[in-house]
């Protein structure tokens, strides 16, 4: 069985990802307005990114309240349309999956977002099967379009939450949930393997920087490189896509 380079499948490279689907602003923990991040991710060559503040129970990221949300919505209109179409902001947020498995907005809120980001920042030591049912009862929710660095693992610094990964990776190709692998270099998150098997079972992946700052942009070569271990083709990876045709995924 020797190995043929030329039956290598193309892989996903830098110059593939069009947009970025989670990053943060002054609305939350973020270090600089939604146009600073926007100007600084259009001068990377991207058409797009979702701005995803966190949710209000998340106390130290200073998370936002329904009005809050409402009150970001237009900021991010008028930054559209000062961008002049040439490139376009996305309402999101990154909203906490609770200790109940609940989420921290009602779907109403939720509703009105353009893209939806759940995650788990806490009660990561509940054991394998209370923190994967939270996650499945998440990806399961229609407003959820994706699942950030689902372990919530800090390398070096904190383990992952233990979790079913066959049993969520499933629920999430069945229900068209989008999987991150956060390229931040402590993250990591979606691990190689995982980020295989998503593919093997028809998730689609998605390759964020998480930036809190425009230099954390500069992260998404490290999410790319784990995605190429995945075997990750480019079509695999929902911000390759045009805006346009992301929208029309999360919104079927």
């Amino acid at each position: 069985g020797e190995f043929d380079v030329k039956k290598m499948p193309l892989l996903v490279e830098l110059e593939h990802i069009r947009g970025d689907l989670q990053m943060h602003s002054t609305w939350s923990d973020g270090a600089c307005s939604i146009e600073e991040m926007a100007r600084t991710a259009q001068a990377r060559g991207l058409a797009y990114v979702a701005i995803t503040d966190h949710s209000q129970s998340l106390g130290v990221a200073g998370g936002m309240s329904p009005d809050q949300v409402r009150q970001q919505r237009q900021e991010i209109e008028q930054v559209n349309k000062r961008m002049k179409g040439d490139f376009r902001v996305l309402q999101g947020v990154e909203v906490e999956i609770r200790a109940d498995g609940t989420l921290d907005y009602d779907d109403d809120v939720l509703a009105e977002l353009d893209f939806v980001v759940g995650s788990l920042h806490t009660g990561l030591r509940q054991g394998r099967e209370k923190t994967t049912q939270r996650m499945l009862a998440a990806i399961r929710n229609p407003h959820i379009d994706m699942i950030a660095h689902p372990s919530g693992r800090l390398i070096n610094e904190r383990d992952g939450a233990d979790l079913d990964y066959e049993a969520i990776l499933q629920a999430a190709a069945e229900t068209r949930t989008i999987m991150e692998i956060n390229a931040h270099p402590s993250r990591l998150d979606l691990a190689d393997i995982h980020a295989r098997r998503a593919l093997e079972l028809g998730c689609k992946l998605a390759i964020n920087t998480d930036a809190h700052n425009p230099e954390g942009m500069d992260m998404m070569m490290f999410g790319v490189a784990v995605a190429r271990r995945a075997w990750a083709r480019p079509h695999d990876v929902a911000n390759t896509w045009p805006v346009e045709e992301l929208l029309a995924y999360v919104e079927s």
